[in-house]
C-alpha cells in the first residue's frame, strides 16, 4: 500500500483520469456499467501508482446534492431552555432524521464524518434533558413522564 493514497470506494466505475491534476480524479457511475474486472484492475493499479492520488467514488449527481451536515455543530443544553415543547420535538425529529441519513451514508460506504454522531446524540440527550427538566417543575413524576413519551411516540415514529 503506498502511504498518503486514500481511496473511497462506493461503487465500481469508470474514472476520468486528470494528469494535469494529481490530487484527485473522479469516477462516473454512468460510465461503467457493465464494465469488465481488468478495466476496473488497471484504474486500481494506476491509482497505486500516482503518488498522493486520491480516487473518489461517487454516483451521478451526489456532487450537487447539498450536505445537510456541514453546518453541524456542538451545542449546549442552554441553547434548548428558551424553545418551547412542541419546537424542542422538531428539533429531535430532525436530529434522528440526520442521524438516520448518517447510518445510511456509513452502511452504504460513502464518504462521512464519524465525530456527526457523537454532535447528533449528544444533541438529543440535551433536548431530552430540557423536557425532562421542564416536567420536574411541573410536578410530573417518572411513570407519567415515560406515559407521555409512549404517546408521543405512538402519534410520530420518530420520536
Amino acid at each position: 500500500r503506498t502511504p498518503g493514497l486514500r481511496c473511497t470506494f462506493v461503487r465500481t466505475a469508470l474514472v476520468s483520469f486528470r494528469p494535469d491534476k494529481m490530487a484527485a480524479f473522479t469516477v462516473s457511475m454512468s460510465a461503467l456499467v457493465g464494465a469488465p474486472v481488468k478495466a476496473r484492475a488497471v484504474v486500481a493499479r494506476k491509482a497505486v501508482q500516482q503518488r498522493g492520488a486520491r480516487l473518489i467514488v461517487r454516483a451521478e449527481g451526489e456532487e450537487a446534492k447539498a450536505d445537510s451536515f456541514a453546518g453541524l455543530k456542538p451545542t449546549k443544553a442552554a441553547d434548548f431552555k428558551s424553545m418551547s415543547n412542541d419546537e424542542l420535538n422538531a428539533q429531535i425529529v430532525e436530529a434522528k432524521k440526520m442521524l438516520f441519513e448518517l447510518r445510511m451514508k456509513q452502511s452504504t460506504r460513502k464518504e462521512y464524518k464519524g465525530h456527526h454522531f457523537g454532535i447528533l446524540k449528544t444533541k438529543i440527550a440535551q433536548i431530552r434533558t430540557v423536557k425532562r427538566e421542564r416536567e420536574v417543575t411541573e410536578g410530573v413524576n417518572k411513570r407519567d413522564s415515560r406515559k407521555i413519551k409512549r404517546e408521543e411516540r405512538a402519534a410520530n415514529i420518530y420520536l
